[in-house]
């Protein structure tokens, strides 16, 4: 028998996922029907090359009051999500959802500590540029 024995060890050790400790809300994604919305009353359309098209629902367009019908809760998003429509296979191929989360769900309430002051070398800053501007 060699000198020297080599042996092979298993270090694969599996891990553990991390603990989500950050206090932000994940949103829901899109659902269907508000999906099924921005494709059907679309109104924008931006050519992504290659046989794919960016579908969106103009301000304009969600002024109509027909528009909103059943999407209940979700109608407030409808401005927000974009569809990338695939028109050579007909599907979609990719959901954007454009609104970021609310700061308040990010962010925790500020304290008394957590405030600012100006100095006052830039309050006469921001009065001399404004004077300046004025002129």
């Amino acid at each position: 028998m060699p000198a020297f024995a080599h042996t092979r060890r298993n270090n694969f050790r599996p891990r553990r996922p991390a603990k989500r400790t950050d206090p932000t809300r994940r949103r829901a994604p899109p659902s269907s029907a508000l999906i099924n919305a921005v494709i059907e009353h679309a109104d924008l359309r931006d050519e992504m090359g290659g046989g794919r098209v960016m579908l969106r629902v103009s301000p304009k367009r969600l002024a109509d009051p027909g528009v909103l019908d059943g999407l209940d809760a979700e109608a407030s998003r409808l401005g927000d999500v974009a569809v990338i429509w695939d028109e050579r296979e007909e599907v979609v191929f990719r959901v954007l959802d454009g609104r970021p989360a609310s700061i308040a769900a990010i962010t925790p309430p500020l304290s008394e500590d957590d405030r600012f002051a100006l100095t006052p070398a830039a309050l006469a800053y921001i009065a001399g540029s404004q004077s300046t501007r004025r002129s």
